[in-house]
């Protein structure tokens, strides 16, 4: 991945005539924070759903809980840079 920022000890800056490129990178990460809270909240409702009715057993309910734990360690991760969802 190429930076489009620069980091030293006081600031962090981007190359005036690379903004637009570091800003549309910033857009696309928000983005994609904000699509992995919104399935989150999917991912729980539906979850919450198959309990209900009893299908807590099923390969639907087993790959939903897989991909809200693979969601979860991503936002671990990002916690771990300081990036709160």
């Amino acid at each position: 991945m190429e930076r489009y920022t620069q980091k030293n000890d006081r600031s962090i800056t981007v190359d005036p005539e690379r903004m637009e490129e570091a800003l549309a990178r910033l857009a696309a990460f928000e983005d994609m924070a904000e699509d992995l809270q919104r399935e989150q909240v999917t991912i729980a409702q539906t979850l919450e759903d198959l309990r209900s009715r009893g299908k807590d057993r099923t390969v639907q309910f087993k790959e939903l809980l897989a991909r809200k734990l693979v969601n979860n360690n991503m936002k671990l991760l990002l916690e771990r840079y300081g990036i709160k969802l």
